[in-house]
């Protein structure tokens, strides 16, 4: 339902918060959600009600190999109006960066090129250059079959 209002009125997607407090990010519909601050990435922890996606996990840890800070915690909406960037993964999107969000009546815009952030460019690039083998694997994922 959430889903098809946000469409009538003019939005891609919904952003979704917790039941509880209505404050802090769950999810955007079936993808993981990322707040970029600098050189600190946050993401909801897993708690049962956020999916524990292999490609949240692996853009943590390219992350972390990359040299950001990343945090998974409780990330209030309200940090999404000082955020420098966002971004959603997931199996189908990989990475798919936020151009902007509506919240209360507020629109707030994320720079970079056309909506895609410096960070996320980073993170996708990284993360398909070594899915498809055109970088070493330091990371140790992939096997060579014979």
């Amino acid at each position: 339902m959430a889903q098809k209002i946000a469409k009538e009125k003019g939005y891609s997607d919904v952003l979704y918060l917790d039941a509880v407090h209505k404050k802090y990010l769950e999810e955007v519909s079936s993808c993981n959600i990322f707040v970029v601050k600098g050189n600190v990435i946050s993401t909801p922890a897993i708690k049962g009600t956020i999916l524990p996606g292999i490609t949240r996990k692996s853009i943590i840890d390219v992350a972390l190999s990359k040299g950001f800070q990343v945090e998974e915690r409780l990330v209030s909406v309200d940090e999404l109006l000082d955020a420098d960037e966002m971004f959603c993964t997931g199996t189908a999107v990989v990475v798919s960066p936020v151009g902007s969000i509506t919240y209360q009546g507020k629109r707030i815009e994320y720079a970079g090129n056309q909506g895609v952030g410096a960070v996320s460019q980073q993170l996708y690039t990284s993360l398909t250059s070594l899915q498809m083998g055109q970088v070493e694997d330091s990371m140790g994922w992939t096997v060579q079959l014979n």
